[in-house]
């Protein structure tokens, strides 16, 4: 039995499982609102990092000079 395989997608399929997770990270956070909205800042620092991680990894691969 081969637990681990090795899966090919199409690119219309990622983008179908990208909008099955983005519609369940809306209906989420609709329902757990009240709880989230004390979190908005973490929220924003968690953006804020992550765009600036993959703004330096895209332009480090382009660069070779770069320290990435």
């Amino acid at each position: 039995m081969k637990i681990f395989k090795t899966w090919v997608f199409k690119w219309w399929e990622v983008s179908l499982i990208k909008l099955c997770l983005l519609s369940l990270g809306i209906l989420l956070g609709l329902y757990f609102y009240d709880y989230l909205v004390g979190l908005v800042a973490l929220w924003w620092v968690f953006f804020v990092v992550t765009t600036i991680y993959f703004i330096v990894r895209m332009l480090g691969k382009n660069n070779p000079k770069s320290l990435v």
